[in-house]
């Protein structure tokens, strides 16, 4: 029996052996699959993070060509906007002047990308040309007198006897009267920093059926924030809807016109104008992104003493399902409904004209209008066409103040300073009139603002002192600027200018000098070229130009929608994916 035992005792423990064994070997197999299982599903999961990151980058390279051909070819574009490209979305901001940053952040499940392109205006790519902006007061052109180059006009230009135009004539509607507003400010309303309030919206309700040009904007900014895209939205359950009012009823708010220091009215002009209903509750919105460093402060009435409409926030109002906060008050505004139109009469023109009505005119290119008379037309005409909208004058009374600050802050001379010799002034405020006489010279160190009258006599000098570098410099009055034949105006390199800015209104700047190196600008007033005048660069209120006074613009404002004439074009000048 012992021996049997044994031999039992021997087989269970051989069988034991075996089983565990087999548990070993299963147990390395199991971890050995295991491992390979999440290996490869480890492998999978970088696959599949890598084909998002790449549909991601994809889709803001696609973003970013988007929106090169739109500013290239002169289209339509919105500073903040959105591109869904399959399931993938690209986030697009367009910033800048001459210099543009185009960037855009692409988003695949939760995979971002982003690319950045810098396009600057350039004399080496032709797309598209540089123009002559008039405000509301218009242009008026003697015998003989001559523009070369281009035109936009927000007010009528007339011509006379052998009067022309080298290159495209345009000009706009005024824009009718205020019919919403909202203008008591008690507070600020900050947006565009931080948390939930990145988009502001205010309502109003017009009180006729008419369309609107632009809509104004009490606005200060913080840092420099890029431009920003402001919407007129229809309503919906009393907060701003994801539709316009109609196509193109938005504008670009041009954030390089927003003062820092104050709060003041920029105006946004429709790209086109939206055809508004009486008794209709609709939205302005402007939409921004987070920036804590760059944003903007909208004025506030916190008592909400507007009784069509309140103000809104959201952090996003383009969200599937957007949230819409009450800021418990008013957002000032000013709505403008209806518009007067103008006309272009008694001028050649050696390009394209567009006026709601043109009189008397040769066009060697095409026509664009609702009426015409005693017309001679070249090319092709267009009758029925939409009136051209009013552009924003490139300076604002933001940027003139911040000027005005920046001389003040360089010291104050109490009453009026003549240079009779050569002399070196700036940054400096004048209490006076400012006077160079006959041969002096006057070397500009810093900006100057003169409140006063300037007066500059025949053969003196204004030149920039060296410390300007290749940069521009400013002189600027609250009085009339008067300029005196052969007088000569320098700058240090090709590129740079001299602006000569005047705010008067009525008779601001007689101009009686050929001049290659000074911008005259007139905010308010009228600049008046006298006969023979031969001047480079000129934009104001209103211009009046005697016999055979020309105007040959070398630069002036980037504008897409001009076909001929002298100017430049923009150029990619990097395209890089960012952090």
């Amino acid at each position: 029996m012992l021996a049997k035992s044994k031999i039992i005792i021997k087989n269970n423990q051989k069988g034991f052996a075996a089983v565990l064994a087999t548990l070993l070997i299963l147990g390395i197999a199991s971890a050995v699959a295991g491992t390979l299982t999440l290996t490869t599903l480890a492998e999978q999961k970088i696959t599949k993070n890598s084909a998002h990151s790449i549909q991601a980058y994809y889709a803001s390279e696609s973003g970013i060509e988007d929106s090169l051909y739109r500013v290239l070819k002169g289209k339509n574009y919105q500073a903040t906007n959105s591109l869904s490209i399959g399931s993938s979305t690209a986030l697009i901001s367009i910033s800048g002047g001459n210099d543009k940053v185009i960037r855009v952040n692409g988003e695949e499940n939760n995979r971002f990308r982003d690319t950045q392109v810098n396009v600057k205006v350039s004399t080496a790519i032709i797309s598209f040309y540089y123009g002559v902006q008039v405000g509301e007061g218009g242009l008026t052109m003697s015998n003989g007198s001559k523009i070369t180059g281009n035109i936009y006009s927000n007010g009528p230009i007339r011509g006379a006897n052998i009067s022309s135009v080298t290159g495209d004539a345009w000009v706009a509607n005024l824009p009718g009267s205020i019919n919403q507003q909202s203008t008591v400010v008690s507070a600020d309303f900050v947006f565009g920093k931080e948390g939930g309030q990145i988009d502001a919206a205010q309502s109003f309700i017009p009180s006729a059926s008419d369309s609107m040009i632009k809509i104004s904007l009490y606005l200060k900014k913080i840092g420099n924030p890029p431009n920003k895209t402001v919407r007129i939205l229809t309503d919906n359950n009393n907060k701003p809807s994801k539709n316009l009012a109609s196509s193109g009823a938005y504008g670009t708010l041009d954030t390089t016109q927003i003062s820092q220091n104050n709060f003041d009215w920029i105006d946004v002009i429709m790209t086109t104008p939206p055809s508004l209903i009486n008794g209709t509750k609709y939205w302005v919105v402007i939409d921004t992104a987070a920036d804590s460093d760059n944003y903007l402060a909208w004025g506030d009435d916190t008592a909400d003493a507007y009784g069509q409409g309140t103000g809104k926030y959201s952090p996003n109002w383009n969200a599937s399902s957007p949230t819409w906060t009450n800021i418990g008050g008013d957002l000032a505004f000013k709505a403008w409904l209806g518009n007067t139109p103008n006309s272009l009469d008694s001028l050649a023109i050696g390009g394209n004209a567009h006026a709601n009505t043109i009189n008397n005119c040769s066009v060697a290119g095409d026509a664009y209008y609702q009426t015409i008379t005693s017309s001679a037309v070249s090319g092709t005409s267009y009758p029925n066409s939409p009136d051209p909208t009013m552009e924003n004058m490139p300076i604002s009374d933001s940027n003139i103040a911040d000027w005005k600050t920046e001389a003040t802050a360089g010291g104050m001379i109490d009453g009026s300073y003549s240079a009779s010799e050569t002399a070196s002034l700036g940054p400096k405020k004048i209490k006076g009139d400012l006077n160079v006489a006959n041969g002096a010279e006057l070397i500009i160190t810093g900006t100057i603002y003169v409140t006063g009258n300037i007066n500059v006599s025949n053969n003196a000098k204004i030149r920039l002192g060296a410390n300007y570098g290749n940069l521009s410099g400013l002189i600027l009055t609250d009085g009339t600027i008067s300029i005196s034949n052969n007088t000569v105006f320098s700058t240090n390199e090709a590129g740079a200018y001299l602006m000569m800015l005047s705010t008067k209104s009525g008779n601001a700047i007689n101009l009686a000098n050929n001049s290659n190196t000074v911008i005259f600008y007139a905010s308010s007033g009228t600049v008046t070229i006298s006969n023979n005048a031969v001047l480079k660069e000129v934009t104001a209120y209103q211009i009046d130009l005697a016999n055979n006074a020309q105007v040959v613009y070398e630069s002036g404002l980037a504008s897409a929608k001009f076909s001929s004439g002298s100017g430049a074009g923009w150029a990619v000048h990097d395209w890089q994916e960012v952090p």
